[in-house]
């Protein structure tokens, strides 16, 4: 791909993640939904690169790591950028379009990483299984990564145009 692409997917990566964020404080206003906790990314990812075990079932009752806020951030964006030229991918194969509807798709289907990879990683269990409300965890990352999916579609057909 080329720059322009790769600005592009940057772009819409960072506006699909800050929209993620900025909904999330609102709906924590409206229902006091915490929104997620970045701290705890950033301390499995440093665990990760140090220890290398991808899935840590007690990751919440470990100590805090140095810099973990800033790291959870940081892994939290650049995955929505992987994401976007995921999507950017599906476009170029015409699989997908650069629009609001495909976008939504693509943040629907999306939601079976958190389920199946990434909350297990955290110790939480497939589907929050280990959670104290898994139906609401599960809940919860399909509204996000839907309105994640429509802020990329959105992104993209802003491009398009």
């Amino acid at each position: 791909m080329g720059d322009a692409f790769g600005l592009q997917i940057a772009i819409v990566g960072v506006f699909a993640c800050a929209v993620f964020d900025v909904w999330q404080r609102i709906f924590h206003r409206f229902t006091a939904i915490p929104p997620s906790n970045w701290a705890i990314v950033g301390r499995w990812a440093i665990g990760l690169v140090t220890s290398g075990h991808l899935m840590v079932r007690d990751l919440d009752s470990r100590p805090v790591r140095r810099n973990e806020l800033i790291i959870g951030w940081l892994v939290h964006y650049v995955i929505a950028v992987v994401y976007a030229g995921i999507f950017m991918l599906l476009i170029k194969a015409n699989i997908l379009a650069a629009e609001f509807a495909d976008g939504l798709f693509f943040g629907m289907i999306s939601v079976v990483v958190p389920w199946f990879f990434f909350l297990p990683c955290l110790g939480k269990g497939i589907m929050g299984r280990f959670t104290p409300n898994p139906p609401l965890v599960c809940a919860l990352a399909l509204m996000m990564h839907s309105i994640f999916g429509a802020a990329i579609g959105f992104g993209f057909s802003f491009f398009a145009q």
